[in-house]
């Protein structure tokens, strides 16, 4: 799920439906993501762009912050760690 605000008006677009779109299989990596997106408006309609904030090498996968949220994965990563008794701290 990717929301932003676009003419005063709250959008969010829900990658999970099949189709040929790259982006929608853009994964989240809030520690180290390799790219940000951006919102482009080109002829009145927006557009969300992936754009590199770093050198990406070939056959590495392409990430972004997926942004604050108690996103699930989030959840369980840090539970692993826990177990491991491995103590993390995001801030």
């Amino acid at each position: 799920m990717y929301d932003f605000k676009w003419n005063g008006k709250y959008w969010c677009i829900d990658a999970a439906k099949e189709d040929d779109s790259l982006g929608r299989l853009v994964n989240d990596n809030h520690i180290n993501p390799n790219c940000k997106v951006k919102r482009i408006t080109v002829k009145g309609k927006p557009h969300l762009c992936l754009f590199a904030i770093r050198d990406i090498s070939p056959g590495e996968e392409i990430t972004y912050d997926y942004g604050s949220g108690d996103w699930p994965w989030r959840c369980k990563v840090i539970m692993i760690q826990f177990l491991k008794k491995t103590q993390v701290y995001h801030i």
